[in-house]
């Protein structure tokens, strides 16, 4: 009898040709060592979809070398699954994601780039060099490293050719934009205060910015005749209505077809003597609150369930899926709940072990976090975990 370890290659390929998502073919990889080594990874392997969104985790501090070319994901496929696969793209740089894509950035010359992780493509974008805050100190890359906190698409993929596509990226206080192809940034201009998020709303077809004291714009960044573009003011949270004093940190997501939704993070801060401070850093999440907009008439009104929606905030492009009532997928992702990763570069800089261990799940109904894994798996100095969005049907905005 034939064990599985003695399939033949012609067998194992028969069957990984058939397997419809990425995750599946990771497990199929790791079966054994002979399903690995026998099974080609074919181009249709390495560009399946993803059934739902992975935690990509920080790169390894390890001093060996072979550890910095791969990446733990946890995949919330299965009530989760731990894989290492290779990611040499991203080695010793820095990233944040949107669409299932990484944008990269490297300490040589400021170069970035799009990296899909399930299939290795990559896409050259400019050189960094029109934000200013590159330079105020030319020997501190751990600086500049900070600075890059968020990008989006203005359409799914950077393959289809896209006359539209526009690459958008919050570097410092700063946001630019590009097409792929061209030789330089863009900048957008116009708000006051610090920047929070950034969304495109694929109805309006408008970017939408938030920033201080919940304050949102937009601009037609699909019309850039105009050099830098301006964003308009929209709207501007009112505080006082829903008795907050202030707005810590928020995200921005595209919620139905006139509609934006506000998230808005409080942290709670540890005393410098506490042990959490020594072991993940400085605060942990305490709550999310959420407001809608309206964008037509500025009203803004307060929600308390995200029905049957799960939300996905931190270093990546803030998005949700919809999880319905099918249950292979309320197996994997919880619905109403707000899954998170730390986003906050500054705060760990001085820790020697690094930081970034605030990551988890929040559940809208209790009130109550959920860790997604209790190690410090996610603990980083250099790239932070992250959120990679999947790129199926389940992936939605309204």
């Amino acid at each position: 009898m034939t064990t599985w370890s003695g399939l033949l290659p012609e067998i194992l390929n028969t069957i990984s040709g058939k397997l419809e998502y990425y995750e599946d073919y990771i497990n199929f990889l790791c079966v054994c060592t002979s399903w690995n080594h026998s099974t080609t990874k074919t181009k249709h392997n390495t560009h399946l979809p993803s059934r739902f969104p992975m935690l990509m985790f920080a790169e390894s501090n390890t001093n060996v070398n072979q550890d910095h070319d791969n990446r733990r994901f946890f995949l919330l496929s299965n009530g989760g699954t731990m894989r290492k696969f290779p990611l040499p793209e991203a080695r010793f740089q820095r990233c944040v994601s949107t669409h299932g894509w990484l944008v990269t950035i490297g300490e040589q010359e400021f170069y970035t780039k799009l990296v899909n992780p399930l299939s290795h493509t990559q896409i050259d974008l400019p050189q960094l060099y029109m934000f200013d805050e590159l330079y105020y100190d030319q020997d501190e890359w751990m600086y500049y490293g900070f600075c890059m906190r968020k990008a989006l698409f203005t359409s799914s993929c950077p393959l289809l050719k896209d006359p539209s596509f526009r690459v958008v990226i919050i570097w410092g206080e700063s946001i630019g934009y590009c097409r792929l192809g061209d030789v330089s940034w863009s900048r957008i201009d116009g708000w006051e205060g610090h920047l929070f998020d950034i969304v495109y709303h694929s109805t309006r077809k408008r970017l939408y910015v938030v920033a201080t004291m919940g304050t949102i714009y937009e601009c037609d960044i699909n019309n850039d005749v105009l050099d830098p573009l301006k964003l308009s003011r929209v709207a501007t949270f009112p505080t006082s209505d829903f008795r907050c004093l202030s707005v810590p940190w928020a995200y921005l997501l595209e919620w139905g077809h006139k509609s934006l939704l506000m998230l808005i993070r409080e942290r709670y801060y540890f005393k410098k003597h506490d042990d959490e401070y020594g072991r993940y850093g400085p605060y942990r999440t305490s709550r999310f609150n959420c407001f809608v907009l309206d964008i037509d008439d500025g009203k803004w009104w307060e929600t308390t369930s995200l029905e049957n929606k799960a939300v996905f905030v931190g270093f990546n492009s803030s998005f949700a899926i919809d999880v319905g009532f099918a249950n292979d997928v309320a197996k994997c992702v919880k619905r109403n709940c707000i899954y998170f990763t730390d986003d906050l570069y500054e705060p760990y800089r001085g820790l020697p072990d690094g930081g970034g261990g605030d990551v988890g799940i929040y559940d809208m109904f209790s009130g109550q976090i959920e860790t997604v894994l209790k190690s410090q798996e996610s603990v980083f100095q250099g790239s932070p975990p992250l959120w990679l969005q999947s790129s199926n049907k389940l992936s939605s905005y309204n």
